[in-house]
């Protein structure tokens, strides 16, 4: 599907993003402090809930279990790079970190961000944990591999986010109207109202192809002399806009 904001297709996993951020578990980080860990293969989830059982005599035959409490688990897999991308904070940094604080005789705490669905979704995991597994394996032929899991070290600061659809109500081209050369391009632009609606996405087409082209990133191409009617369409709502180019000899 073309990124429609019905989409309800399966998840791959790749889709899912975990990321982290220094600090102290009082002050929650700026989006900007975010960086991915790095080169990760798989990563996960566990509340590994704990149980009682009900001995009552009340359930004809069929023991009742109640949840009294979560193990809360954030893990991850990956690939050690030789040198760690500006996006990451990478696993050498995060080695460094644990050594370090663990020294020191402090915790190696970290906030953690886990996104399901890609960085801008809205739907995330997200509080402070301790790094309470981290182990690296460089095998002589093979691809150097670490691995690493955090539980919760501050119950207060752990918040799960699902995101609603937020549907579009209307689209607007901009500039409206433009005037340009055969062969000579224009750039459309479409903004979507509201400013924070789940899916941007749409297509643009042309009233008359043999004026004016236009392709799917919005620029236009002139063809020759008369005008042509360039119309971006939503794909959530099929909300529509236009704009007129005139097309000189």
């Amino acid at each position: 599907m073309q990124g429609c904001a019905n989409d309800t297709g399966k998840l791959v996993g790749k889709t899912a993003v975990l990321r982290m951020a220094f600090g102290c578990a009082d002050t929650p980080p700026a989006l900007s402090d975010w960086k991915r860990l790095g080169a990760l293969t798989t990563k996960g989830f566990d509340f590994s809930p704990d149980s009682v059982t009900s001995e009552a005599d009340d359930t004809n035959g069929i023991k009742e279990n109640l949840v009294t409490v979560m193990d809360f688990t954030i893990s991850g897999e990956g690939e050690f790079r030789r040198k760690d991308k500006t996006t990451e904070i990478g696993a050498m940094n995060i080695s460094k970190y644990i050594f370090d604080e663990v020294r020191a005789g402090r915790q190696p705490s970290i906030w953690l961000r886990f996104d399901f669905v890609g960085e801008d979704s809205g739907t995330y995991i997200m509080g402070y944990f301790n790094t309470t597994s981290w182990s690296g394996d460089f095998g002589t032929s093979d691809i150097s591999t670490f691995s690493g899991e955090w539980k919760v070290l501050d119950a207060d600061t752990v918040v799960f986010e699902v995101a609603d659809n937020i549907p579009v109500t209307g689209v607007t081209v901009a500039p409206a109207t433009a005037s340009i050369a055969v062969g000579a391009t224009q750039q459309l632009t479409s903004t979507f109202a509201p400013v924070d609606a789940s899916d941007k996405t749409g297509t643009w087409s042309s009233s008359a192809t043999g004026k004016a082209t236009v392709n799917q990133s919005g620029l236009v191409t002139g063809v020759s002399a008369g005008s042509a009617t360039i119309t971006f369409t939503s794909n959530d709502g099929a909300k529509t806009s236009s704009s007129t180019i005139t097309i000189t000899a």
